[in-house]
């Protein structure tokens, strides 16, 4: 039986579980790319509960995304063993939020390793086989922060912003390759991410960010599937966000006037 191969960097937990959840659930094969082991185990587990069939086949891989001396080699093994990628969807991805002149420059880095720079080697190793067979999907998970910038996310937007122009150069050049290229821009998903950052969290990025409100994971997961399943380029789950992101695009001067006029109403 030929079932889709779905890859998923990050699919320990956050929106990459339950993404893979859900492709589990519609019987494809799914491959968990993620760097602590004992949360795969526990992400394999869960998806191979869901699946449609007991030959279907769910993997986890433990590996450093951001070991770039040794990824490609890494990959390569995965490739050949469980088989040429039909979509993968990079979704590993860490955030810093601290004003700009305090986030260090270690800091920063550290953000633009994991989002961009780890992102563009994983699919870097991946492309050249999809070409070749002439099909498949690459979808970068972004963020509403890689649309408009948010208080206390230099760093973070940055390197959301940079997936964005960088997947759309990189959609360009696959035309007629049969390789298309989706970009996801989700607002706040409840994620152990998240969780995390809310205990030191700004009050003016948290200000900004509950005027969109945040989302479930299994919420996201389910929009995200459909838009990649109706071949959507750019993704935005969510009413708000996908209503924000456009006035920021459409409207960037109005857009920006408004967030100023609404931190300085509520911070002073």
């Amino acid at each position: 039986m030929n079932r889709r191969k779905i890859y998923i960097t990050g699919g320990s937990s956050g929106i990459g579980l339950g993404l893979a959840r859900r492709f589990a659930r519609r019987g494809c094969d799914v491959v968990l790319i993620a760097r602590d082991a004992a949360k795969l185990d526990s992400a394999v587990s869960s998806c191979k509960a869901l699946r449609k069939s007991e030959d279907q086949e769910v993997e986890g891989v433990s590996v450093d995304i951001t070991d770039y001396e040794n990824l490609h080699g890494s990959l390569k093994q995965i490739f050949a063993r469980c088989g040429v990628p039909d979509l993968i969807i990079l979704s590993a991805g860490t955030a810093a939020n601290a004003s700009f002149l305090d986030t260090t420059a270690a800091a920063f880095d550290h953000v633009m390793n994991v989002n961009l720079f780890a992102s563009r080697e994983v699919a870097r190793a991946a492309l050249p086989a999809m070409i070749e067979r002439g099909s498949g999907q690459i979808a970068f998970v972004s963020s509403m922060a890689g649309c408009t910038g948010i208080y206390g996310y230099s760093a973070y937007s940055a390197s959301k912003f940079a997936i964005n122009g960088m997947a759309q150069a990189l959609s360009q050049e696959l035309l007629a390759t049969g390789v298309s290229v989706h970009v996801i821009c989700p607002s706040e998903v409840s994620t152990p991410m998240i969780e995390q950052e809310s205990r030191s969290v700004l009050p003016q990025t948290r200000f900004l960010k509950d005027l969109v409100g945040t989302m479930e994971p299994n919420v996201v997961a389910a929009k995200i599937e459909r838009g990649l399943s109706r071949g959507q380029r750019t993704i935005v789950p969510g009413f708000r966000a996908s209503l924000m992101t456009s006035l920021a695009r459409c409207f960037p001067g109005v857009f920006a006037w408004c967030s100023a006029r609404l931190l300085h109403w509520k911070f002073g």
